[in-house]
């Protein structure tokens, strides 16, 4: 120990300067600096402004001053906190136990502050205290972006956890690094991407499951929404979207796209063919064709979003009930909407609208498509035979509208393309969607 060098100083001989330097520099950690005499009703300015100066001296008492300071100090809404924190009167019994108490506000000028009251000498009652302004602006900004953080992720958990209470697969990927993350993976997905130790980066894991899981008719529509330029540009933090499509074998799947975070997002995979327990509902389903009734239209179909609306109908049909009766009408109009409903995937709908009229609403089909696999109907209803009425022949008409829209505001394109037709009769008529502004 004697061989310690000795490194703490004595007491210096100006020890008045030297504290005095020390109290300065001290000082400049704070925006202002006071020590109040609550005796005589004083204050000593050990570090002011011109800002403070101007309040302190409009007070008639040092209540009036330190209120008059704070009040044009503080935000609005730090006003009325402030002021009771600076009551001198109760600050004594405040301080009865406590050597230093704080309070932080929001300051007009510097943002966010903490004034503070800090005992001096050990005066009982108290008698002098050192009232400080102190600039925590930093800090208190990294307590919001902490807070702030924390909001974040809280939202997106839940937003995981409500995809986890629906859906059979749930993956995350973080767009700045492409990492991906599985919450919960179904077995067709496993099935879909093979072996692998760790799932791989964002673009490749998307273009092997649309590979392998989508069935090709919907790729490119799968493709687009799951892009990250499309999530970015038309998803906006905490919204999502829904895409239907058929997975490999031909199931109707949903995919959920949720964007948590501006670099996070979360797909969600779901089968919805138990959605055909609807479908099967007795009120909604014709029991001369077993295609969907009108009131299925009303109250189901006709609010939802669509890619094609299409109207059919048997030409010349009334020559068929007057010429060979109301029982061979109806066996038409079973056998064209056979060959209708054979011709479209589960995720379409077939509608007997009235009489021999159908209409058929398609999801995710593109025009070319549409326009082929209306020409199959026209040619599959061409070759229909009646076994009791051999001499009957029938052809259909079919006018469409595709594009992106509401069935109901589809449905007068639909019906007006299906009037061109009427006039050439065996025919297929198209035109585009345009919503109305």
């Amino acid at each position: 120990m004697g061989d310690c060098k000795k490194f703490i100083a004595d007491f210096p001989v100006d020890s008045a300067e030297f504290f005095t330097a020390i109290t300065y520099a001290t000082s400049e950690l704070y925006i202002s600096m006071h020590v109040l005499d609550l005796e005589n009703n004083t204050a000593f300015p050990i570090k002011t402004n011109e800002f403070i100066d101007k309040f302190m001296k409009c007070g008639s008492t040092l209540q009036d001053s330190i209120t008059n300071i704070m009040v044009n100090l503080a935000c609005p809404e730090s006003v009325s906190t402030i002021k009771n924190f600076t009551i001198l009167s109760t600050l004594s019994e405040r301080m009865k136990n406590a050597n230093v108490i704080s309070e932080i506000f929001h300051g007009k000028i510097h943002g966010w502050s903490k004034a503070m009251f800090v005992r001096v000498g050990d005066d009982k009652p108290l008698r002098r205290v050192l009232y400080v302004v102190e600039n925590v602006n930093a800090q208190m900004t990294k307590l919001e972006q902490e807070k702030e953080l924390l909001e974040q992720n809280r939202k997106q958990q839940n937003m995981i956890n409500a995809l986890m209470n629906g859906y059979a697969s749930v993956v995350g990927v973080d767009f700045v690094t492409e990492k991906v993350e599985f919450f919960r993976t179904s077995d067709r997905i496993k099935s879909a991407l093979g072996f692998m130790k760790e799932p791989p980066p964002f673009k490749i894991l998307v273009e092997k499951l649309i590979n392998t899981a989508v069935h090709e008719e919907d790729r490119k529509s799968i493709r687009e929404v799951a892009d990250e330029s499309y999530i970015k540009e038309y998803l906006p933090v905490g919204n999502s979207l829904s895409k239907i499509f058929h997975n490999e074998v031909g199931h109707y799947v949903e995919m959920k796209i949720v964007r948590t975070g501006e670099e996070t997002t979360v797909f969600g995979f779901t089968d919805k063919n138990n959605e055909i327990t609807e479908i099967n509902d007795k009120i909604y389903r014709d029991s001369l064709t077993q295609v969907m009734n009108r009131k299925y239209f009303d109250d189901k179909l006709s609010s939802r979003n669509s890619q094609a609306v299409v109207m059919a109908d048997i030409d010349f049909f009334k020559d068929v009930n007057d010429n060979y009766g109301h029982q061979c009408g109806d066996a038409a109009i079973a056998a064209v909407a056979s060959i209708l409903n054979s011709s479209v995937r589960n995720l379409d709908r077939v509608v007997r609208y009235g009489g021999d009229e159908f209409l058929i609403s398609f999801k995710g089909i593109t025009h070319e498509v549409l326009r082929n696999r209306l020409e199959q109907m026209r040619a599959r209803a061409e070759k229909i035979k009646l076994q009791d009425y051999p001499g009957v022949k029938l052809t259909m008409s079919f006018g469409g509208t595709f594009g992106d829209g509401i069935v109901s505001d589809m449905l007068s394109f639909a019906d007006k393309a299906l009037y061109v037709s009427k006039k050439k009769r065996n025919c297929v008529t198209l035109v585009p969607f345009e919503e109305k502004i």
